[in-house]
């Protein structure tokens, strides 16, 4: 009798492994894409771009002297220095320090500009100079044109980012080229302002692997999701290629939240990110 049961349990069990493993390989089949497109670095990296995209429009309002202006937040315990007979704008985070919605900044960001950014043809030239977000350090030159046709509310830029270079404290590195178009709509206050962003992006990521990103349907910014920590986009889809794998990534229906739905091969999952290097 004891051998038979014993026969019984061996057997159960068994079923019960093959089952169990089964469902994780399923799962984990998926998830090792996921995993190998790296969705947490691909949105750490773009997440600190715009955050620099953030404090080059608050340190361009800045050199508005012809109007009463109100500091943006974002350059609280910043130290921003004008010189309007060379058009440069130096934007100083010093050896580091936090900002209102928890992020640490250090280092320098240097603009240079010919006009006011409403101005169409007007530019910004942004150079980063020992420039970290929390832990990470930012590199690169982000030049931001302006395109619009001048009868619109909104204000459309064609934005490049050469040379840039994300690491990251483990001293890993990603690169990133970038070709984007980003239309800008003015609220009442700044945190009401959001971007639509669409183009395209390309790089390494931090194992040396390329990658490529093609924005689908345009990716709303909400500069009010940064006060609840919300860093990434909130709405919008982009395709992600990496090594012949596409993932399809859609950041939602414009909710403040770290949720992304990401499929590949027919298969869908939903993850929270929260992007490495951001505390």
């Amino acid at each position: 009798m004891k051998n038979t049961m014993k026969k019984l349990f061996f057997a159960a069990t068994t079923s019960a492994l093959f089952l169990l493993n089964s469902c994780n390989e399923e799962v984990e089949g998926t998830a090792d894409i996921i995993e190998a497109l790296d969705m947490e670095t691909e949105l750490a990296v773009s997440s600190n771009y715009d955050d620099v995209d953030n404090i080059v429009d608050a340190g361009m309002n800045a050199i508005n002297t012809n109007a009463r202006t109100i500091r943006d937040i974002i350059l609280d315990c910043a130290e921003v220095t004008k010189d309007t007979v060379n058009k440069t704008v130096t934007i100083d985070y010093g050896d580091g320090c936090e900002g209102p919605n928890g992020r640490v900044r250090k280092g320098k960001i240097i603009i240079e500009y010919n006009d006011r950014r409403a101005v169409v043809g007007s530019f910004r030239k942004a150079t980063l100079e020992g420039f970290y977000v929390d832990d990470v350090k930012v590199e690169g030159v982000r030049t931001s044109t302006n395109i619009s046709d001048g009868t619109s509310d909104e204000l459309k830029f064609s934005v490049t980012l050469e040379g840039g270079s994300v690491t990251f404290a483990d001293s890993t590195m990603a690169t990133r080229e970038v070709a984007h178009t980003r239309t800008l709509t003015i609220g009442n206050t700044r945190l009401e302002n959001v971007v639509h962003v669409e183009g395209t992006a390309s790089g390494k990521r931090r194992d040396g692997q390329e990658y490529s990103v093609e924005i689908v349907t345009p990716i709303l910014y909400k500069r009010d999701c940064h006060t609840r920590r919300v860093f990434v986009p909130v709405s919008g889809v982009k395709e992600v290629t990496f090594d012949g794998q596409v993932a399809i990534v859609d950041y939602g229906d414009g909710t403040c939240d770290n949720e992304v739905t990401i499929t590949i091969d027919g298969e869908t999952t939903t993850r929270t990110i929260r992007p490495r290097g951001m505390r």
